[in-house]
């Protein structure tokens, strides 16, 4: 893991002390060295967190003939493979990310889809004047870019750092701090400043000198496919899972898991101590919400060394300033504040952690939530999963091994057009999308419109590409929007702020691709969700975990808020009217909201913190 920055241009080279600057600023990112490689009109740097082959994997990376270079804020998994593809070529380091140079010398800017991984990343071709940047999949390592009215262009991992170069002023993009209040984050894709822009997960940049940059997708999920049987599907996923585990457990430095309660980071601990002996757990210990004996009875199981944190509340004010200087953009997730405790506390013991992060949106962990949400008027019944089963083909038998039968299908049968959609008679854009897009917003148009800020809402949401009809659509809407634009920046943030790298199993392309590709039925009925991990994982699991109801990583934020500490900083930030808040919205509108309104209140206290720090901050000349 690392941050990564750079400035391309006409004359870059008289730049690289604004490159520095970026780089010092994302050192949190980085804290082992910084490196910078200087062309005529290209500067690449990067603040380096050394995983693998910490003395000799130095960024940023250079060709054999030093025509390209390229640098990665990421973990290629499984890179020895690609390794041993390229035996021939001149490696120079023990880095997973030195295998981005013989892919880009063979395939040029199509090498993505060949990557497998997480990263962000960035290649100077100083041949063809060219600059290519792109990020993972599904958006785990984040990367924005700004470009100047004489043809520069910059780019750093967080916006901050552009900001600190003089890139970038101090305008937030008011749509943007609307959709924080509605849902608790920028959307995935966005930036929250009018003047800076982020690249989309599964995305890349293409620039050449002289030109303005295109931004394209390089990678769309796989069509969903029917035809395995439930058997087959759960064999399938426990191998491609522990395959996973076992990939990312390499590093050159020490390994541990995330560990709660939960049947997901439960599954990934339970595999890795499997192939780690004395693997290292962390678990946070929440007053009220406690998931510790959960915990302790997995760790028991599987002989892991757990170490249990425990909240001090005497200074949370302080932790949530500290906020303020972690996430890059306002942030309304108020399990940002666990997680970041967390981070820091594993931190103490090892340098890189195992979650949980994804099982959710691949494998239905939210549709319990929504079952009388999402179909008003029938109370109790879990009428969108009952559609989903009705417009899903019986699995039939398959034959031969699953693992090539899957991988035929997918390569025949991926990346489905509205038209093919459509011409098995389900609408585009379909009503399980839009009714589930309006499921996670806190603040309402009308409300929104009160505070002075543009009316987004949920309907201004492009829901062209969910067009099945079933609760397929709810996983892709989630792997689109609240994974890459909550929970993986929430990961991201917390974890890079302390030097700690978090690594996703779940994530990895294949078991992601082909959870993508199995229909809903292999995943939720009408009382379970999560069946295909139940089927394929549940043997992993102690008693206590299989049988407790699904409970998800938060915080309790209600009590939290009325500790005399943080009702103090409540007060300075949402009632004084010298507030920073109130550059940005309607100060009665704010007076008027209930005080037992905790989330409205968490997402306008944390734009407030965060605006109050951007105001204090001197950007360079």
């Amino acid at each position: 893991m690392c941050g990564i920055a750079g400035i391309v241009g006409a004359g870059a080279d008289a730049l690289a002390d604004r490159v520095q600057v970026m780089i010092s600023a994302l050192n949190h990112r980085g804290p082992d060295e910084q490196g910078v490689a200087v062309f005529q009109n290209a500067v690449l740097g990067s603040a380096r967190l050394s995983i693998i082959d910490p003395a000799g994997g130095h960024q940023p990376l250079y060709s054999p003939d030093r025509q390209f270079a390229t640098v990665c804020n990421g973990e290629i998994y499984g890179f020895e493979r690609l390794r041993e593809q390229y035996s021939q070529y001149p490696f120079r380091t023990g880095s997973d990310c030195e295998v981005v140079l013989p892919l880009y010398e063979e395939y040029g800017s199509d090498f993505l889809p060949r990557l497998p991984g997480t990263f962000s990343l960035a290649v100077w071709d100083d041949r063809s004047q060219t600059l290519l940047m792109a990020r993972d999949r599904f958006g785990e390592r984040p990367l924005y870019y700004s470009t100047t009215s004489d043809g520069l262009l910059a780019f750093a991992s967080e916006s901050h750092a552009l900001r600190a170069a003089g890139f970038g002023g101090m305008t937030p993009d008011p749509s943007m701090v609307a959709e924080m209040l509605r849902q608790g984050y920028v959307p995935s894709g966005q930036s929250i400043w009018s003047d800076i822009e982020s690249i989309p997960h599964a995305s890349r940049l293409r620039w050449s000198l002289g030109n303005t940059p295109r931004v394209d997708r390089w990678w769309t999920p796989p069509e969903v496919i029917d035809g395995i049987s439930e058997d087959e599907a759960a064999l399938w996923f426990r191998g491609a899972l522990d395959n996973a585990v076992q990939e990312q457990l390499e590093a050159d430095v020490p390994v541990g898991t995330f560990l709660s309660g939960g049947i997901d980071s439960t599954t990934v601990a339970a595999l890795a101590a499997a192939h780690h002996p004395d693997l290292h757990a962390f678990t946070f210990d929440m007053p009220g919400e406690s998931e510790v004996a959960f915990a302790r009875d997995t760790a028991a199981k599987h002989a892991m060394t757990l170490h249990v944190l425990t909240p001090d509340t005497s200074n949370l004010a302080d932790e949530i300033l500290q906020l303020a200087t972690t996430w890059d953009e306002p942030f309304g997730d108020s399990s940002s504040l666990p997680t970041s405790l967390l981070c820091k506390f594993a931190r103490e013991h090892v340098k890189v952690a195992l979650t949980g992060d994804g099982a959710d949106e691949l494998l239905g962990g939210y549709l319990v939530w929504a079952r009388g949400t999402l179909e008003p008027g029938t109370p109790g019944a879990p009428a969108l999963i009952q559609e989903s089963l009705k417009t899903t083909a019986t699995p039939g038998k398959a034959a031969g091994s699953v693992l090539s039968k899957m991988k035929a299908q997918l390569r025949t049968r991926r990346s489905a057009t509205a038209s093919s959609v459509s011409s098995r008679g389900v609408s585009s854009g379909s009503d399980v999308a839009r009714r589930y897009a309006s499921f996670r917003q806190y603040f309402t148009a009308s409300q929104l419109a009160d505070l002075g800020l543009p009316a987004v809402s949920a309907n201004d949401v492009d829901l062209s590409t969910y067009n099945y009809g079933t609760a397929d659509d709810i996983s892709r809407f989630d792997l689109d929007h609240y994974l890459p634009g909550d929970i993986l920046v929430k990961t991201d943030r917390a974890s890079m702020a302390h030097g700690l790298e978090v690594r996703s199993p779940f994530l990895d392309v294949k078991v992601a691709e082909g959870c993508l590709a199995l229909p809903a039925h292999h995943k939720v009925n009408e009382t379970h969700e999560k069946l295909l991990l139940r089927r394929a994982c549940g043997d992993l699991w102690p008693a206590s975990v299989s049988d407790r109801i699904k409970q998800g990583f938060g915080s309790p934020m209600a009590s939290w808020l009325q500790l005399p500490d943080v009702a103090e900083l409540k007060h300075a930030h949402l009632r004084d009217p010298s507030s920073a808040l109130f550059d940005l919205v309607d100060r009665d509108a704010v007076q008027s909201l209930s005080a037992d309104d905790d989330q409205r209140t968490w997402n306008l206290l944390m734009l407030s913190i965060w605006w109050s720090r951007c105001r204090s901050m001197v950007s360079a000349p």
